[in-house]
């Protein structure tokens, strides 16, 4: 499995699943005469609860973190400052695509333009997740990759995001900001009602 593959485990509810199907699996071998691995069969019952299963109960309540999947429509508050150094701001329409398992949370982002086109995407690089210090919320923070545009002469670049996540009965949001590395002049900026729409994970592009 590949490193961290079990962060988002409760460790005793991980411990104790583990220890219960050891037991099933051991006995039944024994009992039936099957020659099986117990090591593969356990591994391929976690990466099935894990791929598959995370959050299905009861399987769910294994993990610590929430459902953060789908897709987020909102806005994005901007301000940079633009070649003469003079301060630019604006709002305009932002996407969020969460795609998540048990053991990986990828977020894509991006843009529409005023003219209605699509911005480049941005990619998480890296995700670190923790409970708000009220533990009735979640925090994300990620690194991104941008490309950059070449019709609005932005060069490719990281930047990186504080991102909350808010669930309120069957209504999810998102809330936070964001930070840029971009040359010349770093840029940042806020989400505004960024809401759930649906579990489509489709891209715009």
């Amino acid at each position: 499995m590949e490193k961290d593959y079990l962060k988002y485990y409760h460790p005793n509810v991980l411990i104790g699943m583990v220890i219960i199907v050891f037991v099933l699996i051991y006995f039944t071998k024994e009992s039936l005469g099957l020659s099986i691995s117990i090591f593969s069969v356990l591994t391929l019952f976690i990466v099935l609860i894990t791929r598959y299963l995370w959050n299905v109960r009861p399987f769910s309540w294994m993990f610590w973190f929430d459902d953060f999947s789908g897709r987020y429509e909102g806005k994005i508050v901007y301000q940079y400052l633009d070649g003469n150094g003079l301060l630019q701001t604006g709002e305009l329409d932002h996407i969020k695509i969460v795609s998540q398992s048990g053991s990986k949370i990828n977020i894509t982002s991006f843009t529409k333009k005023a003219d209605g086109s699509l911005s480049s995407p941005s990619v998480n690089k890296g995700m670190y997740v923790e409970t708000t210090p009220d533990d009735q919320h979640f925090k994300m923070i990620y690194n991104y990759l941008n490309d950059g545009s070449q019709d609005q002469g932005f060069p490719p670049h990281y930047g990186t995001e504080v991102v909350k996540f808010i669930k309120d009965g069957n209504e999810k949001m998102l809330s936070g900001g964001y930070f840029t590395n971009r040359t010349p002049f770093q840029t940042k900026g806020e989400f505004k009602d960024l809401k759930w729409v649906s579990n489509n994970k489709k891209h715009d592009f």
